[in-house]
């Protein structure tokens, strides 16, 4: 019996859907694309279960006639090819004739369509491939209604795979902004289980449409007036040194009016960016960028997601010097935030002369307080943060969180266990020598020299603060005089109502003002950045998100809206204390210098940072005889 075999039409109708169709949000993808092919200029999607159980896209493009139908359901059945020939000059969004295919040989099909110019409308189904009658229906209009249902109900495999509900309409509104800002003249709308999450009306501008979706300030988006290089047309939308993401989550490409990812491009854009904007933050940059069509391939990849770029060096070039020159001209100043903590016996007279509450300023990114870095530590104020009264902040039991986190950060003590005491000892009485280019503390000890990095060393000491309050369950939180206003996109709106209960709960205290903006109320102390560390949890659904309760769970591990803090949450909120170290760059006397490596021995894992990275190094005395040539 033969051992090669030519597989079924079934087995390749699915193997071909897994090239083109990951998830609903591909789906989506493919169908908004045909509409926008179609002409339409009001498109509507609405989902279901995260797409799940439902994907539905409506438009009012030209719609689709009786004697295609028969034919659309058959891979690399399309309008927009007919030669080889055109494989050199497409311009359209969708080429392959493998969407409708790939989609219903894994799904619940129905297309109704009216065409242009046509009085009745007709309706086609498919169930896993196959195909039924095409029957008359009722439209009122020309356009096309889509209606995927159960998808990857015969791939099991597939569908186990699937994220949330919420992780999964998260994926789609990430292909849905992206032609919303390519098309602001067009009126799109997406709604997930019956509620409206994007209305956008025709804009006049990109720049007002990608503030409206992107709930971004209009006055901080600078537009990239179009520059011609021979053949070779950019423009764009570029947010000013005020626009401050903390993923690179706002960065759209696009190359004749379709939606890439080109890693070039990305690089040469946000390389410039680094200009003006400090690390750890990403801008928001939209790039329109028209060459001739034979000079780009978009068939390298199914989704076509990617592109390949003749003379990509050049255009990289060319968009650098674009950008700088709109930011370095139209940019605007950093904007200073003041946040008003209460804290007891600290407000300055002029503000306590007002009769307001008494309460502490706090300085937003790009100030300094002039509370110093380290102050002695009183005997009764272990664990105390630096610069902040221990007895008079009004801090906050969380409790749910506490079994979570002390699972998750039991393994410190079985590091510091490890570790050779010695070593600490050495560095406890080391002299301090001196400070090197407002970076490198020196310590002499012995035969031996310690270089302590500054800001790695204070980027442990407040992440074990940090975590040491999580793992007690009682959370010190700074509650704000005036509530810190946070403008949201639609997206983070959705999952700051998922996460509101965690979030809380971990001393970010929020409230819903209206119009996509959020009341940040508390946060906890040790965040010096609180707006960027509270969206920074927002950017990230899979780290932040809550698990699901298992079984053996305990009544108190659970949070309020059920589900429990994910370690990754639990970790990376520890992290984001590193926003208030002393940065490099940044003097420190010589007693705060001793006093930091007091607290970095009193840590459990004084040897590195966070992030892994080393916090201090030995140079031996013969390393550096070794260096001189010395032989005694």
């Amino acid at each position: 019996m033969p051992k090669v075999q030519v597989l079924s039409a079934d087995v390749i109708a699915r193997i071909a859907a897994g090239e083109v169709v990951e998830r609903p949000a591909s789906v989506v993808k493919e169908l908004m694309e045909n509409s926008l092919d179609a002409g339409a200029m009001k498109i509507e999607v609405n989902l279901t279960g995260g797409g799940k159980q439902l994907i539905q896209v409506k438009d009012n493009g030209g719609g689709i006639a009786r004697e295609d139908m028969e034919a659309l359901f058959y891979r690399h059945a399309t309008s927009k090819l007919s030669s080889k020939e055109d494989l050199d000059n497409i311009l359209s969004l969708g080429f392959r004739g493998e969407a409708l295919y790939s989609v219903s040989s894994v799904a619940e099909l129905a297309l109704k369509s009216r065409a242009a110019g046509q009085g009745e409308a007709w309706e086609i189904k498919v169930h896993g491939g196959a195909r039924q009658m095409i029957l008359p229906a009722a439209m009122p209009a020309n356009g096309t209604d889509i209606r995927v249902e159960e998808l990857f109900f015969n791939t099991p495999a597939r569908k186990k795979f699937l994220k949330s509900d919420h992780g999964e309409f998260g994926q789609a509104a990430d292909v849905f902004l992206p032609y919303a800002l390519l098309y602001p003249q067009k009126h799109l709308v997406l709604t997930h289980n019956g509620r409206v999450v994007y209305d956008l009306s025709p804009e006049g501008s990109g720049a007002a449409r990608a503030a409206r979706a992107l709930a971004l300030p209009v006055e901080h988006i600078i537009t990239l007036d179009k520059t011609q290089q021979g053949e070779a047309h950019i423009s764009g939308l570029l947010g000013d040194i005020n626009v401050q993401r903390p993923r690179r989550d706002l960065q759209f490409v696009f190359v004749n009016g379709r939606p890439v990812q080109s890693k070039g491009l990305l690089f040469h854009l946000n390389d410039v960016y680094r200009l003006i904007l400090p690390e750890g933050v990403h801008p928001f940059f939209v790039l329109y960028l028209e060459i001739p069509p034979q000079e780009v391939d978009v068939n390298i990849h199914p989704a076509k997601r990617e592109v390949r770029i003749k003379d990509e060096a050049r255009i990289g070039s060319m968009v650098r010097r674009a950008v700088e020159q709109a930011l370095m001209t139209k940019g605007q100043a950093k904007e200073a935030v003041a946040v008003f903590p209460f804290e007891p016996g600290v407000m300055p007279a002029d503000q306590a002369d007002q009769g307001l509450a008494p309460g502490r300023l706090l300085f937003g990114p790009g100030q300094r307080s002039a509370v110093p870095a380290f102050v002695p530590r009183p005997a009764s104020a272990a664990g105390a943060v630096p610069g902040h009264s221990v007895s008079a902040a009004p801090s906050r039991a969380v409790e749910p969180v506490k079994a979570e986190a002390q699972s998750f950060f039991a393994f410190t003590g079985q590091l510091a266990a490890r570790r050779d005491d010695s070593l600490k000892e050495r560095l406890l009485h080391a002299r301090f020598l001196g400070t090197f280019i407002c970076k490198y503390h020196l310590f002499e000890e012995g035969e031996g020299l310690f270089v302590v990095d500054q800001h790695a060393a204070q980027e442990r000491i407040l992440f074990e603060l940090f975590t040491r309050q999580m793992r007690s369950g009682v959370m010190e939180v700074d509650r704000l005089l005036a509530p810190l206003v946070v403008r949201l996109s639609p997206r983070e709106l959705l999952t700051w109502e998922n996460l509101k209960a965690q979030l809380d709960a971990l001393g970010f205290e929020s409230a819903l003002l209206g119009e996509g903006a959020v009341a940040l109320q508390a946060h906890p102390r040790l965040i010096k950045a609180p707006e960027a560390a509270f969206r920074a949890l927002l950017s990230d659904e899979d780290k932040a998100g809550a698990e699901r309760p298992v079984a053996n769970s305990r009544p108190g591990d659970a949070l309020p809206g059920g589900g429990r803090p994910s370690q990754e949450f639990l970790a990376g909120l520890s992290r984001r204390a590193c926003r208030a170290s002393v940065m490099s760059g940044e003097r420190m006397h010589s007693d705060e210098a001793r006093e930091q490596l007091k607290r970095l021995m009193d840590c459990d894992d004084p040897f590195t940072c966070p992030h892994g990275r080393p916090v201090f190094i030995e140079l031996k005395s013969s390393f550096l005889d070794r260096q001189f040539l010395r032989t005694s």
